[in-house]
């Protein structure tokens, strides 16, 4: 089994695997599926608070691409951090994970190490309690699979 690879699908599966994955899906009313493992949001209003609030800790998921960050102007950019923030909040208090990730859709538009740490200071939280979070929630997803054996 390839652990470095870990496949985004937007359905769970019908049989057992040979490869990691988790479910994802853009839209947040989904935070309450048992099948969700990632959600992605881009905007956040009460109903959102509301229903991470009254969700089961299953341990989401909560998923930012910051891609969109690099044109936007100094309000959305402001507006995009204070989201961030607010979500690393909540996560944190009901025991969900933040996962940023670059939304590239090619190697061109990756984002460093060094840029995802100095977001990550620049919405005041640690990048090494951070790194060390996102990867304990990973190795806690990808174990909890059932994965068929190549033959």
């Amino acid at each position: 089994m390839e652990v470095n690879v870990i496949r985004l699908l937007k359905k769970k599966p019908l049989t057992s695997t040979t490869f990691p994955y988790l479910v994802t899906s853009d839209n947040y009313r989904d935070l309450a599926s048992k099948d969700v493992d990632l959600v992605e949001i881009t905007d956040i209003d009460q109903q959102f608070y509301e229903m991470l609030k009254h969700t089961p800790s299953k341990k989401l998921g909560i998923e930012i691409t910051v891609s969109k960050l690099r044109a936007t102007d100094g309000q959305k950019l402001a507006k995009s951090i204070a989201l961030i923030k607010s979500v690393h909040i909540f996560t944190e208090k009901y025991g969900n994970q933040l996962v940023l990730t670059s939304g590239a859709s090619s190697v061109f538009e990756m984002v460093s190490g060094r840029c995802f740490d100095a977001l990550l200071k620049l919405c005041d939280i640690k990048p090494e309690t951070y790194w060390i979070s996102l990867n304990n929630w990973l190795e806690h997803k990808i174990s909890m699979r059932c994965y068929a054996c190549d033959a």
